[in-house]
């Protein structure tokens, strides 16, 4: 039987983990440059950009570490948006854990908290992400609204 996941706060100790993880994701960067140097100074100032564009969107979110026997395989991005929404801002997988139920279990759980707080639960996903819509279609979620970049995603308990 495999292992259940954790997630627990992220550290300032989990920084290479972070940084190894935003590289997996942008494997765009890796074959449009391949100067490791150069691309691990283009993947650093990119992942800082991004973290502090979600500190100043969203400046109570949570940075977890998801984890698998102990082992820090994904970080997930959270806000409670207070009465109105359940966010998940952003979530990423190590390449090794990808398909193994990670993700599902993530949005499991942050279903079943909205579902206790009486919140939907939205997102926003690249047009471009068609493993990760699939994902979310196949966890319930619709299509709110869309722009060039992005749709926005929300999950709503049916009522009952």
């Amino acid at each position: 039987m495999p292992e259940p996941f954790a997630l627990r706060d992220r550290t300032e100790a989990d920084a290479a983990f972070l940084q190894a993880l935003y590289l997996s994701t942008r494997e765009d960067l890796q074959q449009a440059l391949p100067d490791p140097a150069l691309l691990q100074q283009l993947v650093a100032m990119q992942q800082t950009a991004q973290e502090a564009g979600f500190r100043l969107r969203f400046p109570q979110a949570r940075q977890l570490l998801l984890l698998r026997s102990g082992l820090p395989i994904g970080r997930v991005v959270v806000v409670d948006t207070g009465p109105q929404a359940l966010r998940l801002v952003d979530i990423a997988i190590t390449p090794q854990a990808r398909r193994s139920g990670a993700a599902s279990a993530v949005l499991a759980a942050l279903q079943a908290h909205a579902v206790a707080r009486g919140l939907p639960l939205c997102l926003a996903v690249a047009h471009t992400n068609h493993a990760a819509q699939s994902l979310y279609r196949k966890r319930g979620f619709a299509t709110a609204s869309e722009d060039d970049l992005l749709a926005q995603m929300v999950w709503q308990r049916a009522p009952a």
